[in-house]
């Protein structure tokens, strides 16, 4: 049977689907003067996660503290980088300079401290430079001397040139340049052994190498408040959310990234000599406030949904603001949901299936729009939107391993989990289950596409056969 195409009614202009498709990109974070796009989610979140991470910041400001180190954490791509950079605009309003960078834009997902370290100094030379702000010669020489000394290079011949050339080339872009001569373009983009070996070489003198770290973020904090009379320097370091779980060196020994990143190197994290912001992956295993100064600022998946033990008005307000979300995107593009959507109960659906993760929700709906255009139509049908959702669970469902099976199906029936099992931490690192706050209470449920993947409901029928009680 051929499809029944929706037709423009006289006078009017169909919206152009290319246009939606582009705006629901979900690689790009909302810039923090993006007002028209921007939803506060504190509703539905239970915290103003930007203003919260400012008033920490102010706090200790206020006490006469030069440094303080903070925690964001959440679901890759749960809309942290958009909340850190209405956090930086804050910032700068209140009269901080702020440095942002992300560590998943240059290394890999198997980085150590070293390289977060490294590129952490490289963006404050490259960043503060932009503002008229350069570091003393003889700081950003310790730092090449201490690289070359210890043959942290891709070669001993590059190691002997680098050191009788070094320091005629300090200046502007001098650090970025020298690092990339060195061959830190390919090191830090490389893979975990060579990050070994980078690390051990490191760490043969491992307090020079800090020593070296705090005088460059020193003499560029003591700048920002003597020369730009601001109120103190914050790096935020995005990205160490995207860091694997463990990682083999070439040896075949297992590393546990995030206990060595978060807990084994936090005190080497928290040595930089100014505020600094880290995010931090929702899979570490441990208490991080027994390790940093406070607890991680948690940004938690939106409930969409219904879970046992929570109100009603949870997933309604859930609901609405991820509608919202979507409303303030076509809203940008002088388009209203009706003139997308064939039915107002086809965006509901995408949105419970989502789970109230908003990169998944746009995806979603990317998907859809796009199934309209293959099908040369003006608005997304009931088949479009099940095509999306189809092809957005198979992703998932290739992630689903043997292994996870009998603790999808705990959480799936008691909404929680033993959050410091290995394979809980693998559930939660591939976004098979969402964490949710509402209120005073936190619930763990199963990512709506995995719970109807044909994989989880034939292991789940399998369960019901072996205990009927189930």
């Amino acid at each position: 049977m051929a499809k029944i195409r929706p037709k423009a009614t006289k006078g009017t202009i169909m919206p152009d689907l290319a246009t939606i498709y582009n705006a629901f990109d979900v690689d790009e974070p909302l810039p923090a003067e993006d007002d028209e796009r921007y939803v506060d989610l504190s509703g539905v979140r239970g915290q103003q996660v930007a203003k919260l991470l400012r008033q920490r910041i102010r706090n200790a400001t206020k006490n006469e503290k030069h440094q303080s180190h903070h925690l964001l954490m959440g679901h890759t791509k749960c809309g942290k980088t958009t909340e850190l950079n209405r956090t930086a605009h804050l910032l700068k309003n209140d009269g901080y300079l702020t440095v942002f960078f992300d560590v998943a834009e240059v290394a890999t997902r198997t980085f150590e401290y070293t390289t977060v370290l490294l590129l952490m100094a490289n963006q404050v030379v490259e960043q503060l430079s932009k503002d008229g702000i350069k570091i003393k010669d003889e700081v950003l020489q310790k730092l090449a001397d201490f690289l070359i000394e210890k043959e942290v290079t891709v070669g001993k011949e590059l190691s002997v040139q680098a050191k009788a050339t070094g320091q005629a080339e300090i200046g502007p872009g001098w650090l970025a340049s020298f690092l990339g001569r060195l061959g830190f373009g390919v090191e830090l983009g490389g893979s975990f052994q060579r990050s070994r070996e980078i690390t051990t070489k490191i760490e043969a003198d491992s307090r020079g190498f800090i020593n070296a770290i705090q005088e460059l973020t020193d003499d560029a904090r003591e700048k920002v408040l003597a020369e730009q009379g601001r109120k103190g320097l914050v790096i935020i370091c995005d990205g160490c959310d995207k860091l694997a779980i463990t990682a083999t060196d070439g040896s075949g020994k297992s590393f546990d990234l995030q206990q060595s990143l978060f807990v084994d190197h936090a005190s080497d994290l928290r040595a930089v000599p100014c505020h600094v912001i880290y995010t931090v992956p929702l899979s570490i295993a441990v208490n991080l406030g027994d390790f940093w100064e406070q607890s991680s600022v948690f940004v938690p998946a939106i409930p969409v949904n219904e879970l046992p033990g929570i109100e009603d008005e949870y997933p309604k307000k859930g609901r609405a603001a991820m509608r919202e979300i979507v409303k303030a995107r076509m809203r940008q593009q002088n388009v209203k949901i009706e003139e997308i959507f064939a039915a107002p109960e086809l965006l509901n659906q995408l949105i419970d299936s989502s789970g109230g993760h908003i990169s998944d929700l746009l995806l979603l709906i990317r998907g859809a729009v796009l199934e309209a255009q293959i099908d040369e139509v003006g608005k997304v049908t009931l088949d479009h939107a099940n095509q999306s959702i189809h092809s957005r669970a198979l992703e998932y469902t290739r992630l689903i391993e043997g292994d996870y099976l009998d603790i999808l199906f705990n959480i799936d029936s008691f909404k929680t989990a033993q959050s410091n099992s290995d394979i809980y931490r693998a559930v939660i690192s591939k976004r098979l289950a969402l964490e949710y706050i509402c209120g005073n209470n936190s619930r763990v449920d199963l990512h709506p596409l995995v719970s109807a993947s044909d994989i989880y409901r034939r292991h789940k029928d399998s369960k019901k056969t072996d205990d009927p009680t189930v």
